[in-house]
């Protein structure tokens, strides 16, 4: 299912439950009401990325019916298998292969370091699921020593097509040159109290002083990996073309996870943070920031459809990321 239509039905369920409650407060409203949900074309679903100095992975699934049958116990089988995945950029191509989890010689300590790296949020308390990838032939050489059959580059254009299911998709992106970040400060959050253990970390920046530049950021805290800030990843520079400026990061935690909303953002004296801050080209800011601004589902904010960046009968995205990495001592 499309997210524009995942949402629609969303706002559909959530506004007759308000309708059935003002019925039920009123004896005068009385009227049946029968909402015919349709069903909808099973599609693919992409998310697929290279960074600098790192391979090309893409995960292949399936979309769900929002009232289909979701089966947790078996999450591998919503994954698409023996697709035929190849990325190409100029004279260079690689076809990918499929790794699952299950079939890696590796410890689960080992499958959650893999994981992690590769942007997956794992909790301790949860079996670890049999996640599927495509990426180079050659994944293992290339993390262990580097000797990689294709890996990211700035100012770099990738090509990347699916052949699935009978369907064909593709997409294009691009890494950008990585412009970065000049230094992470520490300072004390806002209405600290005397010996408070929270603290504020804020990112300093050189905004250039032509439009179209686009950033996306993560954050780590000590040995976690890296998570995604709640509120809003992605970011251009409309507000800030040609300034030198310091903004508040915000710490990421995984996600579903309860946040104390009193400390949420900051970090802990003692925390050693870093900061994963991509530049990242104008197709995929469009994803991710109409991904993270779809309404959240309620009946009253405006549909925001979301715009992938693939072509043919699917979704998700195909990223490239220009990313450069941060860290500093909070000191206790």
């Amino acid at each position: 299912m499309s997210n524009s239509k995942y949402r629609k039905v969303q706002s559909m369920l959530h506004l007759s439950v308000f309708i059935l409650a003002v019925c039920l407060a009123s004896v005068s409203c009385t009227k049946k009401i029968d909402i015919n949900i349709p069903e909808t074309a099973q599609q693919l679903v992409v998310e697929g990325n290279i960074e600098i100095d790192k391979p090309p992975v893409v995960l292949l699934s399936k979309s769900q019916n929002f009232f289909g049958n979701i089966n947790i116990n078996n999450l591998s089988s919503y994954y698409v298998h023996d697709a035929k995945i190849t990325v190409k950029s100029g004279s260079d191509s690689v076809q990918l292969v499929e790794f699952c989890l299950n079939n890696l010689p590796l410890s689960d300590e080992q499958k959650k370091e893999l994981l992690s790296s590769y942007g997956f949020d794992m909790d301790d308390s949860v079996p670890l699921p049999n996640v599927c990838i495509y990426s180079i032939p050659d994944l293992f050489s290339c993390i262990l020593n580097g000797n990689c059959s294709m890996f990211g580059k700035a100012n770099t254009t990738y090509d990347l097509k699916i052949e699935a299911e009978g369907k064909t998709l593709t997409s294009t992106t691009t890494i950008p040159t990585p412009r970065g970040a000049n230094y992470l400060e520490v300072r004390p959050r806002p209405d600290s109290i005397p010996n408070d253990s929270f603290v504020s970390v804020f990112v300093n920046i050189t905004v250039p002083d032509t439009f179209g530049n686009f950033v996306r950021y993560w954050t780590k805290r000590n040995k976690e990996p890296f998570y995604l800030p709640a509120s809003q990843s992605v970011w251009d520079d409309r507000l800030f073309v040609g300034l030198n400026i310091s903004l508040p990061m915000e710490r990421g935690y995984p996600k579903g996870q309860k946040v104390d909303m009193k400390n949420y953002s900051y970090f802990l004296k003692g925390d050693t943070v870093t900061l994963k801050w991509a530049n990242i080209d104008s197709k995929t800011y469009d994803f991710y920031y109409t991904l993270e601004n779809d309404g959240s589902g309620s009946p009253f904010s405006n549909p925001v459809k979301v715009k992938s960046n693939i072509i043919g009968d699917g979704l998700g995205v195909w990223a490239g990321f220009g990313a450069k990495y941060y860290t500093i001592i909070v000191p206790k």
